[in-house]
């Protein structure tokens, strides 16, 4: 299982946090739930206490007597195992001595090149967020870093600047309901945010696209066409000519349940 390094984040079902350690070995941490903003400390090896499901949680340690953060996006369950992506294609690919970590990090890449080309997590997870109310509507879309604001489900907790209480529900799917904010005034929010029911497809997608990840390429990263004896064969590549990825089977996944970027200039 993976080593939690400082400033990253790190996708773990609940039957994964308890094989979880951190960077430089401590014995100890502190783990903060943002679903409520309390602490605790937590013994890396085994799993902390939780309250809700997703759950985003802060992890803080010290590392050569600096102190170092990282975070831990907890889940319900991954999208599928380590063992379906080393057993994916066996007589083609060739993984089955491809280690745990190898193949986490293989899991965990193409789970967030999907979800960023689609501009929707396919799952439930928890994100914190900023909302304000810029004047008497009683609507607002709230910003998350990092993610297209939408699949909003439940609002797990709001807070002014002060750390107190603020009252600010769901209105639709994009936007949340900011009438207990006053005018002109503002709140962070811990959004529960995602699809309700994960596509099936998508279990297909991440166990292609990360065993795809681990097959060493024979030819260069950057070759898009190869000359042969049948003429040119073309290559489909990730991030070219408006593909998000190498797998056409992906990119069908990710063109029927994506949303576009909308661009404003």
């Amino acid at each position: 299982m993976p080593t939690l390094a400082p400033n990253t984040r790190t996708r773990a079902s609940l039957s994964e946090l308890g094989a979880l350690s951190l960077e430089g070995a401590p014995g100890a941490a502190t783990v903060t739930l943002l679903s409520d903003g309390t602490s605790e400390a937590w013994e890396p090896g085994t799993a902390p206490a939780l309250r809700t499901c997703p759950e985003l949680l802060t992890v803080e340690w010290t590392m050569s007597g600096v102190p170092v953060s990282a975070e831990v996006d907890v889940v319900a369950s991954r999208y599928c195992t380590l063992d379906e992506i080393r057993g994916y294609r066996a007589e083609q690919y060739g993984l089955s001595n491809r280690t745990d970590a190898e193949v986490w990090v293989a899991r965990q890449h193409a789970e967030e090149v999907i979800e960023r080309a689609a501009n929707r997590f396919f799952q439930p997870v928890m994100r914190k967020g900023f909302v304000d109310r810029p004047n008497c509507t009683s609507a607002s879309q709230p910003m998350v870093p990092g993610a297209c604001t939408r699949d909003i489900t439940s609002v797990a907790r709001a807070w002014d600047a002060d750390g107190n209480h603020v009252g600010v529900g769901v209105a639709g799917q994009t936007a949340l309901d900011v009438s207990g904010i006053r005018p002109h005034g503002a709140a962070n929010v811990a959004l529960v945010m995602g699809m309700g029911q994960t596509p099936v497809e998508m279990h297909d997608a991440v166990v292609a696209l990360a065993a795809w990840y681990l097959v060493p390429k024979a030819g260069p990263d950057n070759a898009t066409s190869e000359s042969t004896d049948s003429g040119v064969l073309r290559y489909v590549i990730g991030g070219v000519d408006g593909a998000p990825t190498s797998l056409p089977e992906v990119n069908a996944l990710v063109q029927r349940y994506g949303f576009r970027n909308l661009v404003v200039g």
